[in-house]
């Protein structure tokens, strides 16, 4: 299922496991995920999802975006960690690389994209 970022929509706490953390059911070798938490009610989070969706288009060989609704899934929102939505999280490996909270500019978000593969990609 396709979230309105774009992203493939993180449904259950199984799915959050096995394509995220253990990677075991992701049908992707890309390096990095990102997750994007939202709400569907977040003013701030509707503002994100251009920037998520302008991130996922200039990344798309190299990420896979997933969303994830903290109304849905608050266990999974509260075992990660995101205290306020909209929160993004950069994962390599199912590990946290990077957290960014609030509205983020596609600048922000890009580089931190960028400075995670630099560090994750061999040249």
């Amino acid at each position: 299922m396709i979230a309105k970022s774009g992203g493939i929509a993180i449904t259950t706490v199984d799915d959050f496991a096995n394509m995220i953390l253990n990677r075991r059911a992701a049908t992707s070798t890309k390096p990095i995920q990102l997750v994007f938490f939202s709400a569907p009610w977040c003013g701030p989070c509707r503002l994100t999802v251009p920037v998520v969706k302008d991130i996922m288009k200039q990344y798309q060989s190299q990420i896979d975006v997933y969303e994830l609704s903290t109304d849905d899934l608050p266990e999974v929102a509260e075992k990660c960690n995101v205290k306020s939505i909209p929160t993004i999280q950069l994962y390599h490996d199912g590990k946290i690389e990077d957290t960014i909270v609030g509205c983020v500019a596609k600048s922000v978000l890009a580089s931190s994209v960028a400075m995670l593969l630099e560090e994750v990609v061999p040249s």
